[in-house]
């Protein structure tokens, strides 16, 4: 695939005005690339004046669980006219070498693999994942090496967010209707909307480990470190991924 100026459909989902500022947040970031030209729709509830949203589609449902489904309905729809797509909820900061990552391991693994991402939180005292909580962990077991980088499986498939490729959205449609739900799972209507992708596409969500740096995504809010804002607190300190990563990189 080549990588000069390649094109990029970002669909970010909205809900009220509580996290328009994150989301303005990850607009500015998303339009900085330098190396992909870049193109934003937001589904969102509320009417927003954000500059460098390429379009708004003000969606009513009466579950509003749903409204990031209606981001997949987007995709498909331009399935055909960009060369990657992104989807994330507004609060989580893409960054330019997420997709860099995201194309150097697509060209090396095997088509029964997909690079993936790790949410993390930070605040003074380090950075915490929220992901890493309740039984979800490493599987110790499913370290694997390609092109000389190690990738490793996390249980928890929950990132908000996806990258895909053409192809990658092209062959994913043509076993499911990627506008719907492809089938049952624990996770909640809201998760699935990315989870979805990993659990039934005919593939393995892996974690480059090697570069674990460059394969973990912001989420900006940090409320889930102490629990705030009605959350539950739930995450594992830096001191535990580090820990993990040390034994997955014996």
């Amino acid at each position: 695939m080549e990588r000069d100026r390649l094109n990029i459909l970002a669909v970010l989902v909205n809900y009220g005005e509580e996290q328009l500022q994150y989301l303005d947040q990850v607009v500015k970031e998303l339009k900085s690339f330098q190396n992909y030209d870049v193109s934003i729709v937001v589904n969102s509830n509320i009417p927003l004046d954000i500059k460098g949203i390429d379009m708004v589609n003000i969606i009513e449902l009466d579950n509003y669980q749903l409204l990031p489904l209606t981001c997949r309905q987007v995709i498909w729809n331009h399935k055909d006219d960009f060369d990657i797509f992104l989807f994330g909820e507004n609060d989580h900061l893409f960054k330019e070498h997420h997709i860099d990552r995201y194309l150097e391991y697509y060209s090396f693994l095997p088509k029964n693999r997909i690079p993936g991402l790790i949410q993390y939180e930070e605040n003074p005292t380090g950075k915490y994942y929220p992901a890493y909580h309740a039984h979800y962990d490493w599987d110790y077991s499913s370290v694997e090496e390609y092109n000389g980088k190690r990738f490793a499986y996390f249980t928890n498939l929950h990132q908000a967010t996806f990258i895909l490729t053409k192809e990658q959205v092209n062959n994913i449609g043509s076993k499911f209707d990627f506008t719907q739900f492809f089938g049952h799972s624990g996770y909640s209507e809201k998760c699935k909307v990315n989870t979805d992708i990993y659990e039934f596409g005919d593939w393995k969500k892996v974690i480059c480990i090697s570069d674990f740096k460059d394969n973990i995504i912001h989420h900006l809010p940090n409320i889930y470190i102490k629990g705030e804002e009605g959350r539950a607190a739930f995450s594992a300190p830096s001191s535990k991924m580090e820990k993990a990563l040390k034994k997955l990189l014996q």
